[in-house]
């Protein structure tokens, strides 16, 4: 009976020894996941960032990532995450260079994919991403690249509209259709970027009107916020953001008319009771619609943080709407429950987390789990391995006690 009792411990003994060394494995945290999620998305060979089940290459993806990355603090880091400058040199590669610069309607601005359209929102985007990457002049070969500001202002000037508005696009126009107040605020916006960046260019020179330009924001207002279009039916938290951006783009000092009102109808758009609790935080986008979604949510907080007003609506029910919108695959989505996101969502969502009233992107999103990681609510496949092995070694040591 001895030797039955040694052989019953000392197999107990070794299964609970093996029980400690087969550690469930750590949970990723939320910004461990995104990263995950970035890197899969990275061409090395083309230098760029492409959508979900996509693979080209795109402004719009890069530029979330270059966000991201600027939100969390890793632009920064030496070695960069990145070869910074074969992100620089993607970026040149995808304005239009060719063609006659009067003919050719996507001349000088930044298209999304290789031959693909310029819009003003996708050439926003784009001058963002090179503004961020050119701040990093010291990483060798950033330097060694630029782009052809002359050529962005000759293509910003072709989608503006005799009313002082301006459109998607230069096609968009001859297509028939007219302005919007998304697109004048990132046409503005882009002409700022340009003019902080290429001084010697004199940008403002070339908004044709600024008077009309003005009136045309202003025809949109509707009594209490901004509509897209004079003609549209009702205000919007996008266009009402969009006139904010145009303003603060036309004069970064200038008080944005309206400011109570418009703060005001904000505030009233963030929906703080929900019967889907990962809804609750968000804002709708317009009186009554009472979805919320991640792109309401950025340009609400968008516009207040422009109005330096963001301290009068609920930020931690935001910021839990927002962490609710990160997808399965890591990426954030546009509304919670989604298995996949884009890196746009994701950019919006890093630089919302930025705004002072929020703790910062990489502390908010490397200070909780990620809901959907192996191990994340405690229980994996690995954690009932380790329960049967403690199992079948506490039986082995009362067959052996009884042995004796």
């Amino acid at each position: 009976m001895k030797k039955v009792k040694v052989v019953a411990f000392t197999l107990a003994l070794t299964f609970v020894l093996l029980a400690f060394t087969a550690q469930p494995v750590a949970a990723a945290n939320r910004y461990e996941s995104l990263r995950t999620y970035m890197n899969s998305s990275y061409d090395a060979v083309r230098g760029g960032y492409s959508n979900p089940n996509d693979g080209v290459t795109r402004i719009d993806p890069t530029y979330g990532a270059i966000t991201i990355m600027n939100e969390v603090g890793t632009l920064d880091n030496r070695p960069p995450p990145v070869a910074l400058a074969d992100v620089v040199e993607f970026i040149t590669t995808h304005q239009w260079s060719t063609g006659d610069e009067d003919e050719e309607p996507r001349f000088g601005g930044f298209s999304d994919y290789l031959l693909g359209p310029v819009t003003n929102i996708v050439n926003y985007h784009g001058l963002v991403a090179w503004q961020l990457l050119k701040a990093q002049s010291n990483v060798p070969g950033v330097a060694d690249h630029d782009i052809n500001a002359t050529a962005q202002l000759l293509w910003i000037n072709k989608t503006v509209t005799d009313s002082g508005g301006y459109a998607e696009s230069r096609d968009a126009i001859d297509d028939g259709a007219g302005p919007d107040l998304i697109s004048t605020a990132y046409a503005l916006a882009s002409i700022r970027i340009i003019d902080t960046m290429y001084q010697l260019e004199n940008a403002w020179d070339w908004l044709l009107n600024e008077t009309a330009t003005v009136e045309w924001i202003e025809s949109c207002y509707d009594g209490e916020a901004y509509k897209m279009t004079p003609d549209t039916h009702l205000p919007s938290v996008t266009a009402t953001a969009a006139a904010a951006i145009a303003y603060r783009a036309l004069d970064p000092l200038a008080a944005i008319p309206h400011s109570a009102t418009l703060n005001a109808w904000l505030q009233a758009r963030q929906i703080l009771e929900n019967e889907d609790p990962e809804f609750v935080g968000g804002f709708e986008e317009g009186n009554g619609t009472e979805v919320p979604s991640l792109t309401s949510t950025y340009y609400a907080l968008t516009a207040l943080e422009i109005l330096a007003t963001v301290s009068t609506i609920n930020v931690t029910a935001a910021e839990s709407f927002l962490l609710n919108c990160q997808a399965e695959n890591g990426s954030f989505a546009n509304a919670p429950g989604f298995a996949a996101g884009t890196l746009v969502f994701s950019g919006y969502v890093c630089e919302i987390f930025g705004i002072a009233e929020f703790d910062g992107a990489q502390e908010i999103l490397s200070g909780s789990l990620f809901p959907y990681s192996p191990g994340a609510t405690g229980f994996e496949w690995r954690t009932y391995v380790i329960i049967g092995i403690i199992v079948v070694a506490a039986v082995l040591a009362v067959l052996a006690v009884r042995a004796d």
